[in-house]
């Protein structure tokens, strides 16, 4: 079984079990790491801001937010103020803003970004407000994970998990989010029926449809899905189909599972046009013998319906367990990680994916995020994996271009209990 990224939902439902507690405030403090490098200069060149949550002195709650800048060629050094003092979870981030959903209380907190990569708190969307509207009909009390960004950064939408005793709905929900000020204006919600483990969101390169993968492995009873998303004029998501794909064909001679299907669907991952990656999950044996996973190519129809013509013998595989893909702002570059590591493939449209790197790192990877010059950012918080909290987190920034992948200069940089990433890349 592969592991996915949890989607962490945080807020006013401690209490329940899925609820990770918080501790602090969400007041702004600035002290300086004095261990830390000297910080990057106000007004110098920077690619993108990096900002890791983290928490030194206990695993998986981060208490403060690490900043970082990344020149051109990929080599982090310290924001000024760095590490701010936020008590925070999951986290997104536009060019000019980071949001981050409060550990305690029920807020989405937006941040200005500096010219330095500087935060500074700002205005705060309180979530308990929109409580009743949630699902409609829906009893009890909802916590709220941010999850992504749409491409034009002028829609939010996060993770909703909503509790009335022992009973839990899960949703997504659409905010408009005003880029003059940094105000989220609640849009509405649509229903999945399942828990909040699912990878991020990924939307077409025309915006008009998004995906997420319902994670799961090749039982008899339940196979992995894909969760298709309208994307509306407003930004309103609204579900329009979850499907169990078949996969691509089997190879001659494949031996069924455990359970009837051929391929289950992973981690999706979409590039500028029409086109997404997906992981699959081999539910079959050849000659006895179990089968790597690999990687197939689907076309989004007009209706946001994927197809593909990818076989067993077109698809390339990895030794990765992956949990998270990421696609380059390009659409060419498709980064793979999860346990094992990362690896780094070319992404060729409706054509098979092709192998570029081999593994880059065994670290296990929780997150990836690319900038717009081709520097790709991988969280590892374990040494070897989840549950392993023997090591110190690291971040690792690669370089890579059509010919390969190198690590930039001082990566990876060691985090203390990294829990969450976001990076907000810079025009240049």
């Amino acid at each position: 079984m592969r592991s996915f990224r949890l989607v962490l939902i945080v807020g006013s439902l401690s209490a329940l079990p899925f609820i990770l507690g918080g501790c602090g405030s969400s007041t702004m403090s600035n002290p300086s790491s004095p261990s830390s490098p000297s910080p990057s200069s106000p007004g110098s060149s920077n690619v993108a801001y990096v900002y890791v949550g983290s928490n030194p002195t206990s695993c998986c709650v981060s208490t403060q937010i690490v900043a970082y800048a990344a020149g051109s060629n990929g080599q982090l050094t310290p924001v000024p103020g760095s590490p701010f003092n936020q008590n925070v979870g999951s986290m997104a981030a536009t060019s000019a803003y980071l949001l981050a959903t409060a550990n305690t209380g029920s807020d989405i907190n937006t941040y200005t970004i500096g010219s330095n990569g500087a935060l500074a708190l700002g205005p705060q969307f309180d979530y308990s407000q929109i409580d009743s509207q949630i699902g409609s009909q829906v009893s009890g009390t909802c916590g709220m994970g941010v999850d992504a960004f749409d491409r034009t950064g002028q829609s939010l939408y996060t993770e909703v998990t909503c509790a009335s005793g022992t009973n839990y709905d899960d949703f997504v929900a659409s905010f408009a989010f005003d880029s003059s000020n940094g105000t989220l204006s609640y849009l509405g919600d649509t229903g999945t029926g399942l828990t909040s483990n699912f990878p991020a969101l990924t939307f077409l390169g025309n915006d008009d449809y998004a995906y997420q993968v319902y994670p799961t492995g090749c039982s008899t009873f339940v196979g992995g899905g894909v969760f298709s998303f309208a994307r509306s004029s407003s930004g309103l998501l609204n579900e329009t189909s979850y499907t169990s794909p078949t996969g691509p064909s089997l190879p001659s001679g494949a031996t069924a599972g455990a359970g009837p299907f051929g391929y289950v669907a992973g981690p999706v991952a979409a590039d500028t046009a029409n086109h997404v990656a997906m992981v699959e999950d081999a539910c079959f044996s050849l000659g006895d013998v179990s089968q790597p996973v690999q990687l197939a190519t689907y076309t989004a129809n007009s209706d946001g319906s994927l197809t593909t013509t990818d076989t067993y013998a077109t698809m390339p595989s990895t030794t990765i367990d992956p949990g998270v893909l990421a696609m380059s702002p390009s659409g060419t570059l498709l980064a793979v990680g999860g346990s094992g590591g990362l690896q780094i493939f070319n992404f060729n449209g409706s054509t098979p994916i092709t192998s570029l790197s081999g593994v880059l790192t065994t670290d296990y990877i929780s997150e990836m995020l690319w900038d717009s010059s081709n520097h790709l950012y991988a969280l590892a918080p374990f040494e070897a994996g989840p549950g392993d909290t023997s090591g110190p987190g690291k971040l690792h920034v690669f370089s890579v271009t059509s010919s390969g992948a190198t690590e930039a200069p001082g990566s990876p940089s060691t985090i203390q209990n990294p829990s969450d990433l976001a990076v907000a890349a810079q025009v240049q």
